[in-house]
């Protein structure tokens, strides 16, 4: 349902500021069903209230997606019956997981309507059932303990809120009441100080029936022994005072009959005679009901014999009463309220401090850091505010519980000091000499901590066996009777008798256990004090483990980036390898040739002459400038090529590399085809590398063609799409470029002909990057191939490549077209 701590403390902290918002109960039902419909994924969120008699249930509020709203059904369901009926019957969650195939006993139809699953969650606190929550689906669903315990938070603070909004229409109902009464009424509503009301009320009543005399009596806690609270008047001579042994008598008969008593003759009670005795000649008492529980009595003497008590007393003494009973509920629901508020704000400071800590939990990755996060957290007063903290961490063999980390102080005076250490939790980097005065907090012999899981005795190991937090206030047993340091006892021996214990538990795993005591501090451990450290040790077990992931993650890493090296070097090697082979065999074949022809002018054979010596010089100088271009094209593709930029006419590069190959395209009768624009302007590159480019493409050509074919050289101003530049285009009618290799065609040292490198295009390729621009291969397979190049007028920067890589995975013409941009 809901799968994070943080997330259902979230949920949770949601759900109170709807319950604390200004807007009528039902509207804030209505949007707290609404929210828990929307995040548990129910289909329906309905709330069944008890009616006033506390018997039967009925719609009250809900939420259903696009079925009918419950709020529009008017039925009623008795105790016991359907899902609703039993849950309140039981106090306790009652879930059905299909009502389709299995429904309860005296099921009610229109609480099943077509839902599958129903889980009824009663709404409740510690004294009274308000009600029930249900959680409807259509689909089958599930629900762990944690979604139980969750549910049973929200319908707690549900409870709290029916419950304040209750005691809140009864208080305005009663403060309308006091609105209608007089002088004394508004005097009693005006304060919640119920002494020095009674003390007014009873003067001031007083007047109003011309008495003598008022005591007013409080009942104590739990409605027990009534004590005077208020004594006025009583000026008369002869009636100093109350008659205290009558007046209890007839305090204690009010109080328990919780109706008037007025004394005018013998025949009103048996009393009369004795206060007669005392002079008096009329009395009056009243309870001060609220709510079926009397909460005091008021009693009036007259010893004037004109004055006798009658009904109408009776009744402006009920209403005065009533008005009292208001205010003294009111106070003990100010005190209540104030208590409650008190509860609730430590609750928030619980939940505020458990979500400051969780973020710098999570804030590190590095175990390292983590831990003495995790344990000044523990022992900052403005954390959690325990004395001592240990970590202990389960070992390798599970069969012991080895202390990782322990930070406390040793003594009193550093207790002291802990106060007054800054707000951060080790991560500020304004702590500074702070930081390093908790480090120092740190314990560094705890080696002999080492707790044996086997040990039944030990509750710290139990708490992990059982994986479920401990506390005591009387230590292991094996130190009882024997006080706080019992000796031979490890670490059950040292610790004080006060501490509490929890697991570190992850993926079900009991992985060690958060130790803590108040050694310095003198307070006890409470259940509270456990369930925040509960809900800490879940959150630290999930950072730690977050924390052994990074490490493993990192090391893994590691272990790749060292095969990565490797295969990097082997790749080297491998490269290297291929290029001194391809090399070799490119050199071999001129150097043959050489010494061949070399032999033969050192040992001319008959017939030879002159001109056969020049044959073979030519043949000679041909294999050397071979030899070279092999070497110049090696050089020239291992070195950094760093251009040398000035302003640079293409076409006049083009016609200085065309008139190179005048001969060689004559005898291979070529037929060359030159447009070049006469408006093309200079561009900012390399001369010499530019040169380069056109040499390679027009030499690949030359060579693809071999003979009677043509070769077509033209520059255009590049389209403004593409970019501020010009355009070069070789283009020849060699029979193109196999479709299964030319992606290969910019790869070093791959070449589909007899002869060569394969380091022409490689470099082609490189010279274009180091000026910004861009290849395009425009290849028809049995026709020929066309490569288009753009260069900026000015170069562009590095990291152009994207748009660039783009337009190569496009492409253009019938398909097998490549636009390339080096690297």
């Amino acid at each position: 349902m809901v799968e994070s701590p943080n997330t259902r403390f979230s949920l949770l902290a949601r759900i109170v500021e709807i319950s604390n918002s200004n807007i009528q109960i039902e509207n804030r039902l209505k949007h707290i069903c609404d929210f828990l419909s929307r995040e548990t994924h129910a289909d329906c969120v309905c709330i069944y209230r008890l009616d006033a008699r506390g018997e039967n249930l009925a719609p009250w509020v809900s939420s259903c997606v696009e079925i009918e709203e419950c709020t529009m059904m008017d039925f009623v369901i008795r105790p016991g019956e359907g899902v609703s009926g039993k849950a309140a019957r039981k106090r306790a969650p009652v879930f059905f997981p299909d009502v389709k195939t299995d429904p309860p006993a005296l099921a009610v139809p229109r609480e099943l309507r077509d839902f599958t699953s129903i889980l009824s969650v009663p709404v409740k606190d510690d004294v009274y059932l308000y009600g029930v929550m249900n959680f409807s689906t259509l689909a089958p669903a599930s629900y762990t303990e944690e979604d139980l315990m969750f549910l049973g938070s929200v319908t707690t603070e549900v409870a709290g809120t029916i419950r304040n909004s209750l005691l809140y229409n009864d208080a305005r109902k009663r403060v309308s009441e006091l609105i209608t009464l007089n002088e004394i009424g508004r005097a009693i509503s005006s304060t919640f100080e119920v002494k020095e009301t009674l003390g007014y009320v009873a003067k001031t009543t007083l007047r109003l029936l011309s008495a003598e005399g008022c005591t007013v009596r409080l009942a104590g806690e739990g409605h027990g022994a009534l004590k005077v609270a208020v004594d006025a008047g009583y000026s008369r001579p002869g009636l100093r005072r109350e008659l205290r042994s009558v007046g209890k008598e007839l305090a204690r008969r009010i109080h328990d009959e919780k109706r008037p008593l007025l004394i005018n003759s013998p025949e009103d009670s048996p009393l009369h005679s004795e206060l007669a005795g005392h002079g008096i000649v009329s009395f009056l008492g009243l309870p001060i009901v609220s709510q079926g529980q009397s909460l005091g009595t008021i009693s009036y003497y007259s010893a004037s014999p004109r004055l006798h008590f009658d009904m109408e007393g009776v009744h402006l003494i009920q209403t005065v009463c009533s008005q009292l009973a208001n205010m003294i509920d009111n106070a003990s629901i100010l005190r209540e309220a104030q208590r409650l508020a008190q509860e609730n704000q430590d609750k928030m400071q619980r939940i505020s401090t458990l979500h400051e800590v969780a973020r710098a939990l999570m804030s590190t990755v590095k175990m390292e850091r983590l831990l003495p996060i995790m344990l000044y957290a523990l022992i900052s007063p403005r954390r959690l505010n325990f004395s001592r903290a240990i970590l202990f961490l389960t070992s390798d063999d599970g069969g012991e519980l080895c202390p990782r980390m322990a930070m406390g102080p040793r003594d009193r005076q550093e207790a002291r000091r802990i106060a007054l250490l800054p707000r951060g939790l080790l991560l500020d980097s304004a702590l500074g000499a702070a930081e390093e005065e908790i480090r120092n907090l740190l314990w560094s012999d705890i080696g002999n901590l080492t707790i044996p899981l086997s040990d039944a005795s030990c509750l710290v190991a139990k708490a992990v066996k059982e994986k479920r937090p401990v506390r005591t206030d009387s230590g292991c047993p094996t130190l009882e009777g024997a006080g706080d340091a019992a000796p031979g006892g490890g670490f059950c021996g040292i610790h004080p008798a006060s501490f509490a214990a929890v697991p570190l538990v992850a993926k079900g795993e009991a992985r060690g256990a958060i130790y803590v005591d108040n050694l310095f501090l003198g307070r006890t451990i409470s259940d509270e004090d456990i369930q925040v450290l509960t809900m800490f040790a879940s959150n630290a077990s999930l950072a730690m483990e977050n924390a052994s992931l990074y490490e493993s993650l990192e090391h893994a890493l590691d272990t790749v980036r060292t095969t990565q090296d490797r295969l990097v070097q082997s790749e080297k090697l491998m490269a290297l390898g291929e290029m001194a082979a391809r090399i070799a065999h490119e050199i071999k074949n001129p150097l043959t040739a050489i010494g061949g022809f070399a032999r033969r002018i050192a040992s001319p054979r008959a017939g030879g002459g002159a001109r056969s010596l020049e044959r073979y010089a030519q043949i000679i100088l041909k294999e050397v400038q071979r030899l070279e271009r092999i070497i110049d094209e090696t050089l020239y593709f291992s070195r950094e090529m760093v251009p040398a930029f000035r302003n640079v006419n293409l076409n006049t590069e083009i016609h200085d590399v065309l008139s190179m190959f005048r001969e060689e395209l004559e005898e291979a009768r070529i037929t060359t085809v030159v447009d070049l624009s006469p408006d093309l302007p200079s561009i900012s590159a390399d001369p010499d590398q530019i040169r380069q480019v056109v040499w390679n493409l027009v030499s690949n050509a030359i060579q693809a063609v071999g003979g009677n074919g043509i070769l077509t050289a033209a520059t255009h101003i590049a389209d403004p799409a593409e970019g501020i530049g010009v355009v070069l285009e070789v283009s020849d009618t060699g029979g193109g470029i196999p479709h299964d290799v030319v992606h290969n065609i910019f790869n070093p040292f791959f070449t589909t002909k007899a002869k060569g490198t394969g380091l022409g295009l490689p470099i082609v390729h490189a010279i274009v990057e180091k000026h910004g621009g861009t290849i395009h291969l425009d290849n028809r397979e049995g026709t020929g191939v066309a490569f288009s190049i753009f260069l900026p007028l000015v170069p562009k920067e590095a990291g152009t490549g994207d748009r660039i890589l783009e337009q190569m995975r496009k492409g253009r013409g019938n398909g097998n077209g490549i636009k390339a941009h080096p690297g």
